[in-house]
């Protein structure tokens, strides 16, 4: 019965045209655009060198020159990535007001903040480096605290934090940073296949529910179908949106695909179980506006993670209240694919993996306490 109701469901999605549009056909379309617009940026073949500053405003010689040896020893494609100057803080705040850098650093008390004007491309490889030289740093400290004298003497011999050892045939795109926010975008408009899923299953939202209703089967087995082919839907539906975007437009997703598309699969799941609690949560609800909701918070995560315009906003939420990013799902989507282009070391990929993880249990969770509350009156 389980897999009668797997099938069934299946065919019931895939000739839903109008979803199949606005969450296959739009990112990809929406993909094209973005390459017409910043297909501009990898012209060139690689990055160019970053005009930074250092300001030295800590009592700890030693901390300072660690810092500006590891942002020295920094290279990607054998070209520097930083041209680093060490000034004074008002110096430095001159330079970054006048666009003469992109923005500096400060060391004070062995903390490393990041100064910008603004926000793009560069500010976010600045921003990169710091997350990992602080990470780094602290790894350095928990070993001197443990005194593993083989792990210290392997940490020092570390030239500083490198950025993602990469195919010496291919170019570093810059594009691909613009399209990891899109993904998470495309992600989230699956939304739609829960509340299709919650409006279907429920017999006090459609006549397929009081129909389904009646099967001799545990509502959860009902629920589980439905959820296992609308998975099967929207996860195919991305397998082909990151093919087009990888082979056709030429995106470049770095070589760890293995877990790119973990990531994909775990925010597929939790994006199709956000959908069906907010099909549950509103259960009086015409499905049109349930359906605007959902395309309300899917543009909202996706201007706070920066997609529109709004690096500004996605930077400052990133410094001062994370937490925010954490639970943005559009955010945590583009900042894992980010981090595994990007970085070398995946520790804090791992933390926003366990983000996607606690995110699809409470949605799996709340769902059920509203299902098992459902009760109908027999006429």
């Amino acid at each position: 019965m389980f897999w009668h109701v797997y099938i069934y469901r299946l065919k019931v999605l895939i000739r839903n045209k109008s979803l199949l549009f606005w969450t296959l056909a739009f990112p990809i379309i929406l993909g094209l655009m973005f390459v017409a617009a910043f297909g501009q940026l990898d012209q060139g073949g690689s990055l160019e060198t970053i005009p930074a500053a250092v300001v030295l405003d800590d009592q700890d010689p030693e901390a300072g020159d660690r810092l500006i040896e590891v942002l020295t020893a920094i290279e990607t494609d054998e070209i520097a990535l930083f041209d680093l100057a060490v000034v004074a803080a008002d110096e430095a705040q001159a330079q970054l007001e006048a666009d003469e850098i992109a923005g500096y650093y400060v060391l004070k008390h062995e903390q490393v903040t990041l100064h910008v004007g603004q926000a793009g491309i560069r500010q976010t490889m600045m921003k990169g480096v710091m997350d990992q030289y602080v990470q780094q740093m602290a790894l350095y400290q928990n070993l001197l605290a443990s005194g593993d004298s083989e792990a210290i003497d392997a940490m020092q011999t570390l030239d500083g934090p490198v950025f993602q050892a990469r195919n010496s045939e291919a170019e570093m795109s810059i594009i691909s940073f613009y399209f990891f926010t899109l993904i998470g975008m495309s992600i989230l408009y699956g939304t739609m296949w829960g509340l299709r899923n919650a409006q279907d299953q429920q017999a006090n939202q459609s006549s397929k529910g009081i129909r389904l209703s009646l099967l001799p089967k545990p509502k959860s087995s009902l629920t589980l179908a439905n959820l296992l082919a609308s998975f099967t839907v929207l996860f195919s539906e991305m397998l082909l949106i990151l093919a087009v975007y990888h082979f056709i437009y030429q995106v470049d997703f770095g070589s760890r695909w293995h877990w790119l598309l973990v990531v994909v699969a775990l925010a597929t799941l939790t994006t199709l179980l956000l959908g069906l609690l907010l099909g549950n949560a509103f259960p009086n609800m015409p499905l049109p506006q349930k359906e605007g909701i959902a395309t309300a918070v899917t543009m909202a995560m996706s201007f706070l993670a920066g997609m529109m315009g709004s690096e500004q906003i996605k930077y400052w939420i990133d410094t001062t209240i994370p937490i925010l990013g954490k639970i943005n799902l559009v955010n945590l989507i583009s900042e894992s694919l980010y981090q595994l282009y990007y970085y070398q070391e995946l520790a804090s990929f791992y933390v926003n993996l366990l983000w996607l993880g606690a995110l699809l249990l409470l949605f799996a969770g709340l769902n059920w306490l509203v299902e098992r509350r459902v009760q109908y009156d027999a006429v």
